[in-house]
């Protein structure tokens, strides 16, 4: 049975100019970031950062979410967050009322 090969430099396009550069140092590759060969590879999740927001309220209304923190021990923009996740998940449902 005849062995057949196929070329695949036509399919390279750009690449083929890549046929005679040399091949990097493992210094250079550290350089850039390249693990060695046989390093396993850790993935990373990079968590997003909390979008940041302004909220105007009353005064009295401040007191009173400082208020609720103080009696669950945490914070009260740590409390507003989480109302406002829920609000928005649909774990806590609000009765709007127009007006």
């Amino acid at each position: 049975m005849k062995k057949i090969t196929t070329d695949y430099t036509d399919d390279l396009g750009d690449m083929k100019e890549f046929k005679g550069s040399r091949v990097l140092s493992r210094t250079e590759e550290r350089a850039l970031g390249i693990p060695a060969p046989g390093t396993p590879i850790r993935m990373v999740r990079k968590t997003p950062k909390p979008a940041r927001i302004n909220i105007r309220m009353g005064e009295d209304t401040l007191a009173g979410l400082k208020a609720r923190a103080a009696e669950a021990g945490i914070p009260y923009q740590t409390l507003a967050s989480s109302v406002l996740h829920m609000v928005s998940t649909g774990k806590l449902r609000l009765e709007l009322v127009k007006g």
